[in-house]
């Protein structure tokens, strides 16, 4: 066997490996990349490592889009070593950009999904204010809203929070009140006059107490011996997902739908609650069973007759939003459902009006 021959055949037999060898972890699963130019193409780096003693391939990048184009470390991927996927974003259109790619591997026959965001602008858009729209003091931040990638039990995933110092001195970005899970790691440590900078989030999921959303706030320091106020509270929401059978059979599976994952309530006027209704079906032959039904905002209620759904059965979940609370809240209006369907585990409904 030449040795050309011998590396095909070596790529092939790692790719036909079991799906549970394997485990891609990356360093952050969601990037935002800020402005560009009108025609100006721009990349995002998304880097992974390999957690397992099987080496890790990457067998597609799928972009979803012509608009982009994707390359990506190509040679099996040893424990403890890493790889990473450039993702290239033509900018051939004007305004904001929230693009999805799905990554396949020989570690599951479920794609990673990551996202790509940014804004294009023709040089009359500032680009601190689209980058930065929220303040606290003299600081400035990409979000007050932070969400974790979903998380199994065990697993570490990360997120970001970028930073501007748009004070005149030398700011040391610290964030207060961190739960047990969560770990933060600032760079740099200091960030000059107009420099950038971010904080990266590591959440250790086997620190979290319940399944499904676990939701705390994190406050910002605009100094040193600031205190805990409403403007510069960070909302960090986590979802961790439930163990499931993946070989369960046909026969007693369960297939998880809903009606609609944008539900519209229509026009507020002077209503103080609105309401609405998604319909969630079993279309498989096992029992459907519904684990958590959570909200990301508290202004939401949620009424579902039964938590088991029978094969073939349908049953309509009530949403309701009182707009005298949805103010308090900095999340969006969203309700978080998951199932024990092994390939469809969560499903997201989100909430909008028009005023």
């Amino acid at each position: 066997m030449s040795f050309k021959r011998y590396i095909i055949y070596s790529i092939a037999l790692l790719a036909s490996l079991p799906a549970m060898a394997q485990k891609i972890v990356f360093n952050s699963t969601n990037i935002s990349v800020g402005s560009t130019l009108w025609k100006k193409p721009v990349t995002a780096t998304f880097k992974f490592q390999n957690k397992e003693r099987t080496p890790l391939v990457v067998t597609n990048v799928d972009p979803m889009c012509g608009c982009m184009v994707t390359t990506w470390t190509k040679t099996p991927i040893a424990q403890g070593k890493e790889g990473e996927i450039q993702v290239t974003y033509d900018a051939m259109q004007l305004g904001h950009f929230d693009k999805m790619v799905d990554v396949f591997t020989n570690a599951s026959d479920k794609p990673v999904q990551l996202r790509f965001r940014g804004i294009v602008t023709n040089g009359e858009v500032k680009d601190i204010a689209d980058t930065y729209p929220y303040r606290v003091g003299d600081i400035l931040l990409n979000t007050n809203n932070i969400e974790f990638p979903d998380a199994s039990k065990g697993d570490t995933v990360f997120a970001r929070l970028e930073i501007m110092n748009d004070s005149k001195q030398v700011y040391t970005p610290t964030l207060m009140h961190l739960p047990p899970y969560i770990t933060a790691t600032a760079k740099p440590t200091m960030l000059a006059r107009g420099r950038r900078g971010y904080i990266d989030l590591m959440l250790d999921s086997k620190k979290l107490v319940n399944l499904g959303l676990t939701q705390t706030s994190i406050y910002l320091a605009e100094y040193t011996g600031d205190k805990v106020r409403p403007d510069n509270e960070i909302v960090v929401s986590a979802v961790l997902l439930p163990e499931v059978d993946e070989n369960l059979p046909a026969l007693i599976r369960p297939i998880f739908k809903v009606s609609t994952t944008e539900l519209n309530l229509g026009s507020v006027g002077k209503k103080k609650k609105l309401k609405g209704k998604v319909q969630i079906s079993n279309v498989g032959r096992g029992v459907l069973k519904l684990s958590a039904i959570e909200v990301f905002n508290q202004a939401l209620t949620v009424k579902l007759p039964r938590r088991e759904i029978p094969a073939g059965q349908s049953v309509d979940m009530t949403i309701q939003l009182d707009m005298s609370l949805l103010s308090r809240f900095k999340t969006q209006p969203r309700v978080l459902l998951i199932s024990n369907d092994p390939d469809h585990q969560k499903e997201t409904v989100t909430v909008t009006f028009t005023e």
